[in-house]
């Protein structure tokens, strides 16, 4: 049977009282060697304890009902499980991987990451997220366009690729050496309105005008459309 300490069960109640589905006693995910991630609730999304190439991990992918919704509505949703309550600044560092599901759309493209500053009625986040079969350590590499978008900076509901790739070219989304069926280490430093991301110990993308600069609220692992992400190692640190 799985138990709760009396700070457990405070933290449930609040993640509750954000209209997050807190996970149940029977779907709780514990941590494992500090290697698997615990869940505090879940956002559009299932998670389960699995292994992965040979590691114990996390394996995220959107519902059933979200993910018919991304094939009409292209995804970009606000889909992620919760894995700390509060966040303002900081570090937040995880082992990811992804693999396709083949339940999205064609263009589809390993969809998985990191959203942090969600509101707290869930309707807003930012995140930065890998496309993991636009890297250039696939076989064969992605053609252009696709092999200089291999990481995206997004804040919902209105800063999604469509909108940055008319107005700022190039500024919010890089290539990266990343590849699908790979483990890869994804860093982002939060300060104020700056993010540095690094991937595998190189920095890949800098956002210096966070949309949500400053705001405390919940970080979640990300996935969308025809995605499913695997994490692992997770570290968070700072206020």
């Amino acid at each position: 049977m799985q138990t709760f300490t009396p700070a457990r069960r405070r933290a449930l109640g609040r993640l509750g009282a954000l209209g997050l589905a807190v996970a149940t006693p029977r779907t709780l995910l514990a941590q494992t060697a500090s290697q698997v991630p615990e869940v505090l609730g879940t956002n559009h999304v299932r998670a389960v304890s699995s292994a992965w190439n040979g590691r114990p991990c996390l394996a995220v992918e959107l519902s059933d009902e979200a993910q018919a919704r991304a094939l009409v509505s292209g995804g970009n949703g606000p889909s992620y499980a919760i894995v700390q309550q509060e966040f303002t600044d900081g570090i937040i560092e995880t082992d990811i991987a992804a693999e396709l599901t083949g339940k999205g759309a064609p263009d589809a493209r390993g969809f998985v990451g990191i959203a942090f500053h969600i509101s707290a009625d869930l309707s807003t986040y930012e995140a930065v997220y890998l496309r993991m079969t636009n890297g250039r350590l696939n076989e064969p590499k992605p053609p252009a366009p696709r092999i200089d978008r291999a990481i995206q900076y997004v804040a919902h509901p209105d800063f999604h690729y469509p909108v940055s790739r008319e107005k700022f070219p190039g500024r919010y989304e890089r290539g990266a050496d990343i590849a699908l069926g790979r483990w890869h280490r994804l860093r982002l430093e939060i300060q104020g309105s700056r993010a540095r991301v690094l991937v595998d110990g190189q920095e890949v993308l800098t956002v210096e005008d966070l949309h949500y600069a400053g705001r405390r609220g919940p970080v979640g692992l990300f996935v969308d459309d025809g995605s499913r992400g695997y994490f692992r190692q997770l570290s968070v640190a700072g206020a």
